[in-house]
């Protein structure tokens, strides 16, 4: 192979890893950007269910209360 050709072979090589690597870079971004969204949603979600779990113990007392009157 004369010189001329192996530089064409590793220019094109240089070029598939380049773009290869540049595939990946933007996959991982991608990917990391997905789990920054997943961390919020799971903040919000535990938001709510800290709220549904008080507003059912509150439920549940004024339910306990209205029993308690009922049976005066």
């Amino acid at each position: 192979m004369a010189v001329n050709e192996l530089d064409k072979a590793f220019e094109t090589l240089t070029d598939a890893l380049n773009l290869s690597e540049a595939e990946t870079t933007e996959e991982i971004k991608l990917v990391e950007e997905q789990i920054n969204e997943l961390r919020e949603k799971i903040i919000e979600l535990k938001g709510k269910q800290e709220t549904l779990a008080h507003d059912r113990t509150s439920i549940s007392e004024m339910f306990q209360r209205y029993i308690g009157e009922d049976q005066k």
